[in-house]
């Protein structure tokens, strides 16, 4: 089968770490099928790219593994008229579109963020008169729906997409409460790369990387954005170092609120407690899970998170705001949950989950990529035969 990626959520020359787990997934569905991605670059980002490495080669077409990824240029306008982007990256993508559609056509087009990205992959699969899968990040049906053009943009691409893809039971509430049938609605739980986050020795981890072995380690991974909330983390943080004078929180990732972060963390006098480490290859996570003795959350909109699954695979538990999807994943024995925006509470969690030595037992750990990536292929493999019988919905 030939699958065809349409989304800006893949890494790229401008956020190699950007979306790692759709680039891993794609990698996952190419072992038994052929893949091809169209992942736009913004205009900006390849702008301010080309002028901090200007002699840098620049490449549209790369070929990474089995995949063949195309990077085309997204022109829009920053900041106004989002309700047209998806008009925006389908003019953008017209030349490299083209040029694919004069190859063998794909038997199912995937995509993941349901607008701009799906209403651009959906526009092309019925173009050419193929299935659509449009998978949903969370935020796009939570957060970007509150726009009411906005709202009207992501309600036509899901009902018009032959299946949308959900990680979590509220998810997909969410997305039938907008209109979208019910039978084409699909809960699928994402899955982790076992090579890379499994359990293991804490104290190896630790000295690889150079982290204390007699202090409580605390652990947020993520990009520094203002969904994360890491006010309230950093508030949270101020109250803990009454009760647990020795814990220390590292903070994994970067984004645009990286110098705010620094400063309220120099404002709070919390340097001798919390660190940011910056980014972390992916496939290098592994070891922080392994180390902490906790996984941080605070955030105030998720789906099912990547980093909770990842560190619910490796074995460590986690403490996190109740958003979302994250009371479907973990148990009473490996996490905690608290409101949003509630340092005194999550505080108090943090203390009691250490206090208590959570564990992960092997029911809370997460499916495999692979498990997640035949998934997928399953249902765009229903989409093309529809007489084949089965049901993906959660």
């Amino acid at each position: 089968m030939k699958l065809l990626f349409l989304s800006n959520e893949f890494p790229n020359a401008c956020e190699p770490t950007k979306a790692t787990f759709n680039y891993d997934l794609l990698d996952a569905l190419s072992h038994e099928h052929t893949v091809e991605v169209v992942a736009p670059i913004a205009w900006l980002d390849e702008l301010r790219k080309r002028a901090a490495n200007p002699r840098q080669p620049w490449r549209r077409t790369l070929h990474v593994e089995r995949l063949t990824v195309h990077h085309p240029r997204f022109y829009y306008t920053p900041g106004v008229l989002r309700h047209w982007y998806g008009t925006f990256l389908w003019w953008s993508l017209r030349g490299t579109l083209r040029r694919i559609r004069r190859g063998a056509i794909p038997d199912c087009v995937l995509s993941y963020w349901a607008h701009p990205d799906g209403e651009a992959a959906v526009r092309l699969a019925r173009l050419l008169g193929i299935p659509s899968i449009v998978m949903v990040g969370g935020s796009d049906v939570l957060l970007l729906t509150r726009d009411p053009r906005r709202r009207r943009c992501i309600q036509a691409a899901l009902d018009r997409a032959s299946a949308v893809v959900a990680v979590s039971r509220d998810l997909v509430a969410k997305i039938v409460a907008l209109g979208v049938p019910a039978d084409r609605v699909h809960q699928l739980r994402r899955g982790v790369k076992g090579e890379v986050f499994s359990p293991g020795d804490r104290a190896a981890a630790r000295r690889a990387l150079d982290l204390p072995d007699d202090r409580p380690i605390l652990l947020w991974v993520g990009r520094m954005v203002p969904v994360k909330d890491l006010g309230t983390l950093l508030a949270t943080c101020d109250l803990l170092r009454s009760q647990l004078p020795d814990f220390q929180l590292c903070l994994v990732g970067d984004g645009p609120l990286r110098s705010v972060v620094a400063e309220e963390i120099s404002q709070r006098g919390l340097a001798d407690h919390v660190k940011i480490v910056g980014t972390v290859p992916h496939n290098q996570l592994g070891d922080w899970f392994r180390a902490a003795d906790l996984t941080l959350l605070s955030s105030r909109s998720e789906g099912v998170p990547n980093v909770l699954l990842e560190s619910l695979a490796c074995g460590t538990p986690f403490v996190s705001t109740n958003v979302g999807g994250v009371s479907e994943i973990g148990s009473s024995a490996s996490a905690r949950l608290v409101p949003p925006n509630s340092p005194g509470e999550f505080a108090q969690a943090i203390a009691a989950a250490l206090s208590e030595k959570l564990h992960v037992p092997e029911c809370d750990r997460p499916q495999t990529l692979p498990q997640f990536a035949q998934q997928v292929a399953s249902l765009a493999e229903r989409l093309k035969n529809p007489t084949q019988k089965g049901d993906s919905r959660g």
